[in-house]
């Protein structure tokens, strides 16, 4: 099993930054992914509790639901299905107000069940999926403060 934690400070208010992850269809403008679809609308909000959503990319495919939604604070989620085959727990975004900004913690575990090459390819997915998380906050940096 690995874990992944990353965090980013982003220079703009937390109901902005929030709505911007929460959005999954805004990652249709970070480099490397190739198709972002809202399967089916939250229960209540649109991208809350119960939206399906899928994300794909040139090696890797994922569809998730949104297990809790607290806005402006929480986004948790779990992988419904993936390519390649892995087993994932819940993953989750935590928003915390700075003066100046807001700083996004994103947390997943994950671990490939492939049975011939899966620890090779869960080392190499750690790297992947390092640099995708860090894509996703950097464009919504960037778009956040208009550059």
């Amino acid at each position: 099993m690995r874990t992944m934690d990353i965090e980013r400070t982003i220079a703009a208010p937390i109901d902005d930054v929030f709505d911007w992850l929460s959005d999954v269809t805004n990652y249709q403008r970070v480099p490397f992914i190739r198709r972002v679809t809202l399967v089916r609308p939250g229960a209540v909000a649109e991208h809350g509790v119960g939206a399906v959503r899928l994300i794909v990319t040139p090696l890797y495919r994922v569809t998730q639901e949104i297990t809790e939604y607290d806005p402006p604070k929480w986004v948790g989620y779990r992988n419904l299905n993936t390519f390649p085959p892995q087993f994932h727990q819940d993953g989750n975004l935590t928003f915390t107000e700075l003066p100046g900004g807001t700083r996004v913690h994103w947390h997943t575990e994950f671990v490939v069940t492939t049975p011939i090459f899966g620890p090779v390819y869960t080392l190499l997915l750690v790297a992947g999926f390092a640099m995708g998380l860090r894509l996703v906050l950097g464009t919504a940096d960037r778009e956040l403060r208009g550059i």
